[in-house]
This record gives C-alpha cells, structure tokens and sequence, in this order.
C-alpha cells in the first residue's frame, strides 16, 4: 500500500512538473515571438495581464483606457466606432459582451498566437497592436486594436 502510494505520489509530482516546465515554455515561446516580431516583450505582457484583470473585474475606466482610438467595434454583425475612452465607456455594456469577456478571461498568456500583426486574444475577438505615435513609427506602444465577435 505504501509502495504503490508512493508510485502515485511520484507519477503526480512528474506530472505537476512537467505542466509547470511546459508553461513555462510556452510563455518563453510567446516572449520570443512578441520580441522577434513586435517589441519589447514587458510592454506587451503588461497590457494583456492589465487588460485581462481590468476587464474580469469590471473596471470599465481601466479597459477603455488601454484601447487605441478611434476603434471600430464589430459585435455580431453591428458595427460602431468610438472615437475617445466616454464614447467607448457610454457603450460599455454592448461592446464588453459575455463573449468578449469569456474570451479574454480564458485565455492564457503562454497560448497566445502571435504574428506580425499584433497579438490575439481567443478566436480574433480582441487583437493588441503597436500603434504608431509618430509619421517615422520611432515608438509603437501596445494597445487595444480590434474589439470583435460573431464574425
């Protein structure tokens, strides 16, 4: 009894190892995708982890204000543009959707696809790009760039 104790106890410890060392990798995976193809690695991981707890929290203030204006907002087939964080925050509710939020609040950061475009959150319902500040795209801060679902 001890003995085959001990085999589960040691089949499990392997396995919570392994899930650790490949979560890990898989995040080192999408940190080298983020800096090879957009930049600093930091600035993007901060505006996923910001925007992922702001939104699970319902701190509509925080969430508008980490999306680039003005963005056009696609929600099962109406679409609308904001055009500054009090538009976008007056619509709060009809652009957050249950869909949106599930999305971003079950995505894990070691998943995330990554190209050159930006980052994606779930199936293409919410994608952070570098934006351009300016003409010569000398900086290109992470924001929020497409807010979309039932597409």
């Amino acid at each position: 009894m001890i003995r085959s104790t001990a085999i589960l106890f040691s089949a499990a410890l392997a396995a919570a190892i392994f899930t650790t060392q490949v979560t890990r990798a898989d995040e080192a995976s999408v940190d080298q995708q983020i800096e090879t193809l957009l930049g600093d690695v930091a600035d993007y991981k901060e505006l996923f982890y910001a925007f992922k707890v702001a939104l699970e929290e319902g701190k509509s203030d925080i969430v508008v204000s980490l999306v680039n204006y003005p963005i056009t907002v696609n929600i099962d087939g109406d679409e609308a543009t904001y055009a500054s964080e009090q538009e976008l925050l007056e619509a709060y509710d009809s652009v957050f959707t249950e869909t949106i939020v599930e999305a971003v609040s079950n995505q894990e950061y070691g998943d995330l696809f990554v190209n050159s475009e930006g980052v994606m959150i779930g199936n293409g319902e919410v994608w952070i790009s570098g934006i351009c500040e300016d003409t010569a795209c000398t900086s290109a801060p992470p924001r929020i760039a497409v807010i979309q679902s039932g597409n």
